[in-house]
């Protein structure tokens, strides 16, 4: 979305100017990816006050299923590769909800040239109603493509979900080609970012674990995959 690098001595009367004013959630960060200060939009997506954001790391806004790759496309930025960061469908992390949207950043630079802040900004996509078509009875998972599913949001790759769940790779890419389907969206990224984003995982279980209520009852699929969900009661 946005594509130009703003120097400091523009930063008043450009950057600031937006910070405060637009309405969709913005924050400067530092080199080190510190939050230095939100707008109000951010602090009310966030669901806490701007005090409770500001000097926090922002990775810890970035849901685990894609925080490494988001902060390898930060640390680009940070080393002055100029293209922005444009990430669609990426899942954040906020107040223990995950949120889908699009995250864009750029760079700030000083006389220098050297990356003084990071503008970064974050637009939520609005899911409760794929949301509420997904619970219905005709569109829960079976508890196979569940599990297919909880490997990709685990990051699993296709050798090695096959392996778990004693499938052909060929039937692994079949499972995962109907979920990008049902969820209508284009990659496995986008899949785990907007199967989060539904609620469809157990809070603060890691590998994650699709909820109950998300699978079809499938007494020839929960006998083929029993003893392979992970407990997260303990």
């Amino acid at each position: 979305m946005f594509t130009a690098e703003i120097r400091s001595d523009e930063y008043s009367a450009v950057v600031l100017s937006m910070f405060e004013r637009s309405g969709v959630g913005l924050a400067i960060l530092d080199p080190t990816l510190r939050v230095r200060s939100v707008n109000n939009a951010f602090s009310t997506q966030c669901g806490r006050y701007p005090d409770e954001i500001r000097e926090r790391s922002f990775a810890e806004f970035l849901h685990p299923s894609v925080r490494q790759y988001v902060l390898r496309q930060f640390g680009r930025l940070v080393q002055e590769h100029h293209a922005p960061v444009v990430s669609r469908s990426i899942a954040m992390w906020f107040h223990d909800t995950a949120v889908s949207g699009k995250l864009t950043a750029f760079p700030v630079k000083d006389d220098s040239g050297r990356v003084k802040m990071i503008m970064a900004q974050f637009t939520p996509q609005e899911t409760a109603d794929d949301r509420q078509e997904l619970v219905g009875s005709q569109r829960k998972l079976t508890a196979l493509t569940a599990k297919v599913l909880e490997g990709v949001a685990a990051g699993d790759p296709t050798v090695r979900l096959a392996a778990k769940l004693f499938l052909s790779r060929q039937g692994v890419e079949y499972h995962v080609s109907i979920l990008l389907r049902q969820f209508k969206v284009p990659n496995r990224t986008a899949l785990a970012a907007k199967a989060y984003s539904m609620g469809m995982f157990s809070i603060g279980c890691w590998p994650p674990r699709i909820l109950p209520e998300y699978i079809r009852p499938d007494r020839q699929g929960a006998e083929r995959t029993r003893g392979l969900r992970p407990d997260c009661s303990a």
